[in-house]
C-alpha cells in the first residue's frame, strides 16, 4: 500500500507540535469543516494536507493557504464569538469557513470580486452548512472588529483599515520590504498603527512542548509557502520557481505525466499530481521531510507515477528508512518498469547498507532502462560498489563511462582523481 496521506488528527498534531492551535475554538473550528468541500471536484485526496492547496479548476487561480499559514493568521486575528470579521478576498472559502466556526456565521463577510468564484464560495459555504455567511463583491458599508486579508497587503489593506472600530485591527501579509512577515494595522481614534511582525512569533504562539527558545520564523514560513504558491498556481515569478519546475519537467519528460501529454481542463487530478509532486520537491529541498512525504503520498493517490514512488523513497532515506525507502522504489518499478531512477536508488541503498553484491544488479538495471535521465549516476554508483570489492579496474571504467555521458559529472570526475591517485583504493 506504501505511506497513506495525512489525516486531519495527522495535520492537527503537527500544528500543535510547532506551538500552535492553542486557542481550542481554533482547533475545534479545524476539525469542524470538512475541506474536501473547499477543493476541485476530484482533488478530495489533497485534503488536510499541509501546504497551499488549489482553490478552483482548472489550476491557475489563487490557492487556499496552507494550514500552518492559516493558523498562524487566525491565531494573529484573535476573533471570539462576539467580534464582527471580515476577510478580504475568500481563495476558495475554506480560510472563511474555519474562522465562521470561531467567530459565528453571522459575524462574518467575505470579499470575493471574481463574479464566478463568488459563485462556488457561496455553494460550498452552503455545502457546508454557513449559509449566514455574507459573500459580496465589494466591502459593505459597516464597522468590523477585524479583518483578514489573504492577498499580500497594499493600498488595500490601508483602505480597508478604514472600516475598524476603534481599537479593531487588520491582520496581512507584508508588500515589499516586508513581504515576508504578517502586518497588523491598529485603528486607534482617527489613526491607525501598523506593525510588523517578523522573525519570532507572540508568545501566545509558543507551545507548551516548543523547545526552549522556540520561535516560528516567518521569513522562512513564507518563503517556503511562496515557492509552493506558485507551484500550485502553475506561476513562475523568479529563478527559484524555474529550477523546481525545470527539475520537474526534467523527472517526468517521456513518462505518462510528461506534461506535453495533459490537457489541464480534461486531466485536473494528473496536473494536481505533477503540481503536489513539485510542491513536495520544493519541501524536500527545504528539509521539510515529513511534509515532503506526505505530499508525495498525495500525489500517488492522484495519479499513481514512478517518479513520485521513486521520490518517497528517497526522502524515507533522508530519514534513515533504508528499507521503506527500497520498497518505494520497488513500488514504482511496478507502476512502470522502463523508469531507470528507482533502479538507481535501490541500489545506492544497498551500497549504503553494505548489501554490494545485491546492489550491482540494480545498477546494471538502471543503465539497460529505457527511459532515465542520470545514466552517469548509476554508472558512478557502479563505481563505489566495485571500489568496495576492490575491482579497481572495473571502477575505473565505470567512472569513465559516467564522465562520457556527463562531463561536467564533479562526483565521478573527483572519485577517478581519486581512484588514479596512489594508493587509493576504496
Amino acid at each position: 500500500m506504501g505511506r497513506a496521506p495525512w489525516s486531519l488528527d495527522d495535520l492537527l498534531a503537527s500544528l500543535r507540535g510547532l506551538g500552535l492551535l492553542r486557542n481550542s475554538e481554533l482547533a475545534r473550528a479545524y476539525r469542524s469543516v470538512d475541506q474536501a468541500r473547499f477543493l476541485p471536484r476530484g482533488l478530495d485526496a489533497l485534503a488536510y494536507a499541509d501546504m497551499p492547496l488549489p482553490a478552483f479548476a482548472p489550476l491557475q487561480g489563487p490557492t487556499i493557504p496552507s494550514a500552518r499559514c492559516l493558523a498562524v493568521a487566525l491565531e494573529l486575528l484573535e476573533a471570539t464569538p462576539e467580534t464582527r470579521v471580515l476577510v478580504d478576498g475568500s481563495r476558495g472559502g475554506y480560510s472563511a469557513a474555519v474562522l465562521a466556526k470561531v467567530a459565528g456565521p453571522e459575524n462574518l463577510v467575505v470579499v470575493e470580486r471574481d463574479p464566478k468564484q463568488l459563485r462556488i464560495v457561496q455553494e460550498r459555504l452552503g455545502a457546508s452548512g454557513l449559509d449566514d455567511v455574507e459573500v459580496d463583491s465589494k466591502p459593505p458599508e459597516g464597522i468590523f472588529d477585524r479583518i483578514l486579508v489573504l492577498e499580500p497587503s497594499g493600498s488595500r489593506a490601508r483602505t480597508l483599515a478604514g472600516l475598524l472600530n476603534d481599537l479593531g485591527f487588520l491582520i496581512a501579509r507584508g508588500r515589499g520590504v516586508e513581504d515576508l512577515a504578517f502586518v497588523k494595522i491598529i485603528r486607534s481614534g482617527a489613526e491607525t498603527v501598523r506593525l510588523t511582525i517578523g522573525q519570532t512569533p507572540p508568545p501566545a504562539l509558543a507551545g507548551p512542548r516548543a523547545p526552549e527558545g522556540f520561535a516560528i520564523d516567518f521569513a522562512r514560513l513564507f518563503a517556503v509557502e511562496d515557492l509552493l504558491s506558485h507551484a500550485w498556481e502553475g506561476r513562475i515569478v523568479g529563478h527559484h520557481d524555474q529550477h523546481f519546475q525545470d527539475a520537474v519537467d526534467e523527472t517526468f519528460a517521456d513518462g505518462p505525466l510528461d506534461a506535453d501529454s495533459l490537457d489541464p481542463l480534461r486531466d485536473v487530478a494528473k496536473v494536481a499530481a505533477r503540481r503536489s509532486f513539485q510542491a513536495a520537491y520544493i519541501l524536500q529541498s527545504a528539509g521539510e521531510l515529513e511534509r515532503a512525504a506526505d505530499a508525495y503520498a498525495r500525489s500517488i493517490r492522484l495519479a499513481p507515477s514512478a517518479e513520485a514512488h521513486t521520490f518517497l523513497g528517497w526522502t524515507s532515506s533522508f530519514m534513515g528508512d533504508y528499507a521503506e525507502a527500497i520498497e518505494e522504489c520497488k513500488r514504482a518499478i511496478q507502476v512502470d518498469p522502463t523508469f531507470g531512477n528507482p533502479y538507481n536508488d535501490i541500489g545506492a541503498y544497498l551500497i549504503e547498507l553494505g548489501r554490494l553484491d545485491e546492489a550491482i544488479p540494480w545498477l546494471e538495471k538502471a543503465l539497460a532502462a529505457p527511459r532515465y535521465c542520470c545514466y552517469f549516476y548509476a554508472h558512478t554508483n557502479l563505481a563505489r560498489a566495485y571500489l568496495h570489492k576492490g575491482l579497481r579496474e572495473r571502477a575505473r571504467r565505470s567512472l569513465l563511462a559516467a564522465l562520457d555521458v556527463n562531463p561536467d559529472y564533479a562526483p565521478a570526475r573527483d572519485l577517478l582523481r581519486r581512484l588514479e591517485s596512489e594508493g587509493y583504493f576504496a
